[in-house]
């Protein structure tokens, strides 16, 4: 049985901001690094530079301000985003989200890339063939990123908002 094209949408959209939410976190450490030059030592803060395997994500779906819904998504070897910030400010992404048509497991596999840069705790990522950047909110704390997104947008009338958490562990 195929989904409702609207349930289809949504799901597309948490992708999408699973997608950006990694990737702002990530450049926002990357680019935030200090250094204290001492005789003898040099301190760091955590760097978002690395590669980063999705390990949970949630959505809270809000229409006209009423929370009604809060998708978990499945986090497994056919279900993750992988992505890896590099220190030239560059980023990869892999998204993989299997599902079961007709009985027939289907795994779709996507690639994207682009640059990013973070200013506090902002991260922006702009997508290659994208003009706009994205920016997401992000906290990171030893081997862990997590980011918070949120989309607003308008579908039949009703205000809808997806307020998405991710949480990414370092590789």
């Amino acid at each position: 049985m195929g989904r409702d094209p609207a349930e289809k949408r949504s799901r597309e959209r948490i992708g999408i901001m699973r997608k950006i939410m990694i990737l702002l976190t990530v450049v926002m450490f990357a680019t935030s690094s200090k250094s204290n030059n001492m005789e003898h030592h040099r301190c760091k803060e955590p760097s978002i530079v690395g590669t980063w395997l999705e390990a949970s994500s949630s959505t809270e779906v809000f229409t006209n301000n009423v929370s009604d819904d809060t998708i978990t998504e499945t986090v497994d070897a056919g279900n993750f985003i992988r992505i890896t910030f590099h220190a030239d400010g560059t980023f990869s992404d892999l998204q993989s989200y299997s599902y079961s048509d007709n009985r027939d497991l289907v795994v779709q596999t996507s690639t994207d890339i682009g640059t990013y840069s973070i200013s506090g705790k902002i991260l922006s990522v702009t997508y290659d063939g994208k003009t706009d950047a994205d920016t997401i909110e992000f906290t990171l704390s030893g081997t862990q990123l997590v980011i918070e997104y949120v989309e607003e947008f308008t579908e039949n009338g009703d205000q809808k908002r997806l307020v998405t958490t991710a949480t990414y562990n370092r590789q």
